[in-house]
């Protein structure tokens, strides 16, 4: 239960990353600081490396032996630090795309996006991520301070406690990324919102001009065939 209990959160901050990315293009990708793949790559990466010390911790505490006890708890405290800092540089980055997109006004707004942009259901869509990566966020400053106590610790036994900032917080991160589910408040736009991971748009336009210029050659050589 260790395990399952501490990295869980983990995997729906990373669903609140990749739409991140989605948001950018939908909005504009010449509004943000960095490239969608960038946010993607950067926090599901650091989503990553606190998922493995989280249940590498829980697995080792979950031991026989006070000394294994103490490590595995060292190591989760460790994993839920870096998902805290994570989480808080993503919340950041957030907020500085929202302020970049406010700034900005409409005419400079992706025009392929700008009725999903400025629909109502979307823009409650974003209000509802805003509270969940909100309660990961708190949950996730709970348990540092609940491990940084130790399994017999105050807060460790505190059940009202636990049950507010831990279930609750989960229980409405779940609900409102649930109710609100991307693929309905992109409304059919998901896959239209797609960016490259491995590419730069600088590549693909060079391999269009490529292209093009092996399609004129091609031509060319039919007509002096002909």
């Amino acid at each position: 239960y260790l395990v399952c209990l501490t990295i869980a959160p983990a995997f729906l901050g990373a669903a609140v990353y990749l739409c991140l990315s989605r948001i950018v293009v939908v909005y504009g990708e010449n509004l943000s600081r960095f490239k969608p793949r960038t946010y993607t790559t950067v926090f599901i990466a650091c989503d990553i490396i606190s998922l493995l010390l989280q249940a590498s911790g829980g697995a080792i505490a979950s031991g026989s032996g006070s000394s294994s006890g103490m490590t595995g708890k060292n190591l989760m405290l460790a994993g839920l630090i870096f998902q805290v800092v994570a989480t808080l540089l993503f919340m950041i980055a957030c907020a500085e795309f929202s302020w970049r997109v406010h700034q900005a006004g409409l005419d400079a707004r992706d025009p392929n996006h700008v009725g999903l942009g400025n629909s109502r259901l979307f823009h409650v869509f974003l209000w509802a991520l805003a509270v969940a990566i909100s309660c990961i966020f708190t949950r996730s400053v709970y348990r540092v301070a609940e491990l940084s106590q130790g399994f017999q610790g105050t807060l460790a036994n505190q059940q009202v406690t636990f049950m507010v900032l831990e279930g609750a917080m989960i229980f409405i991160a779940a609900g409102t990324q649930t109710l609100l589910h991307p693929g309905y408040c992109f409304q059919g736009s998901w896959d239209a919102a797609n960016f490259s991971l491995g590419r730069s748009k600088k590549m693909d336009i060079k391999e269009d001009v490529a292209v093009s210029d092996m399609n004129t050659i091609v031509d060319s050589g039919e007509s002096e065939h002909k």
